[in-house]
């Protein structure tokens, strides 16, 4: 079976999205029945380079993309490949697709969140339109769904109740296990590794580290990640000016954020709207204490085996809470328990998931097959 992948987020200094097509692929060009082939922009990247030396066949349009004209002329070039190479399934990672590809193939895609809907004031008006209006499109040429969680299957449900008659699953992010164990210290400093946004909580947690100060807080704190917001990098200058103790690393390659992982003394992740949370999943393979808000998300991905703080309160509530829990949180680790959330979403479990998942939705076995 030959499945072309829109492998455009996989294409240089891949995050989200990226990892998550990178994380699946490790393990599904595992399977011999599967013929992958890879369209992207570029492929400036390690992680898709890696694909090409393990024989992945990888097509580039050759010219970067970023946003507005840029994607449709991309998503052209797709369909004329798509038109060439003929595929059996056409995978689009990024949930939408603004101009439908023609040809006697499947179309999966995957649905990561409905934030541009349901948070339009982290997105815009623009955007949120226009989310709506192509997922709107997309959904009517889908053939099957990947969910990244069960909340986000629901809440996709519920603003487009068309989703509930597509073959869907439930293909959870991978949390791949460590190559090498590592050496875990603690150096005494609170860390946040992610896009530097409104949406992850950054312009919270920089707010309630000047209270956590105020009230005679001592940990330095680390942060590292994408800078995706003018008024975020603003109000972080603004913080460094008010309290000591901050240290802005911008984007950090894997080893190094392993290396942060390893020796903070604990994981912050504020985030005010979250489809899944990979680094909660991340840290806990370093056995580290992890402070969360109290997002419904965590009750389905990792259970009450972290610190939370109440968000469903005004700003300066939260600012309160977070702060609170930043000077109190339980620094006692359940290995036994973050052993058994790892669990659930390792790379052989959940690519069987999906891989049956394909499987049966093309056809290629029966649902009544002694696997299932």
């Amino acid at each position: 079976m030959r499945i072309a992948v829109d492998a455009r987020t996989l294409g240089s200094r891949p995050s989200g999205v990226g990892m998550y097509l990178n994380d699946f692929l490790l393990e599904l060009i595992k399977y011999p029945e599967f013929e992958w082939i890879l369209l992207t922009d570029v492929a400036q990247s390690d992680n898709i380079k890696h694909f090409e030396e393990q024989g992945i066949r990888v097509l580039k349009m050759g010219k970067q993309v970023y946003r507005s004209a840029g994607v449709y002329n991309y998503f052209t070039w797709i369909k004329l490949v798509l038109d060439e190479i003929k595929p059996d399934i056409f995978w689009e990672v990024n949930t939408n697709i603004p101009i439908r590809p023609k040809g006697n193939f499947k179309v999966m895609i995957t649905i990561h969140d409905m934030f541009p809907i349901d948070y339009v004031e982290y997105f815009g008006k623009i955007y949120s339109i226009y989310f709506k209006h192509y997922l709107k499109k997309t959904l009517k040429f889908t053939d099957m769904i990947l969910y990244n969680s069960e909340q986000t299957r629901k809440t996709t449900e519920r603003i487009f109740p068309e989703a509930r008659k597509i073959a869907c699953c439930n293909g959870y992010i991978i949390s791949n296990p460590l190559k090498k164990k590592p050496v875990i210290k603690d150096e005494g400093y609170f860390l946040y590794v992610g896009n530097m946004e409104k949406r992850k909580g950054v312009d919270l947690l920089l707010k309630s580290y000047v209270r956590y100060k105020e009230k005679g807080g001592k940990k330095p704190l680390i942060l590292a990640g994408k800078m995706q917001e003018d008024d975020i990098a603003d109000l972080l200058k603004e913080t460094k000016r008010k309290v000591d103790g901050i240290t802005y690393l911008n984007y950090v390659k894997p080893a190094k954020k392993e290396e942060l992982y390893s020796k903070c003394s604990c994981y912050l992740f504020p985030s005010k709207a979250e489809g899944f949370g990979m680094p909660v999943l991340e840290l806990m393979k370093f056995n580290k204490p992890i402070i969360v808000s109290n997002l419904p998300i965590f009750d389905e991905i990792v259970g009450d085996c972290v610190n939370r703080f109440e968000l469903n309160t005004t700003e300066k509530g939260q600012i309160e809470n977070l702060s609170d829990a930043m000077l109190d949180y339980n620094s006692m680790v359940d290995s036994r328990e973050y052993k058994k959330v790892l669990a659930r979403y390792s790379p052989d479990k959940l690519g069987l998931v999906v891989s049956e998942f394909i499987e049966i939705c093309t056809g290629m076995v029966k649902i009544t097959d002694t696997r299932k």
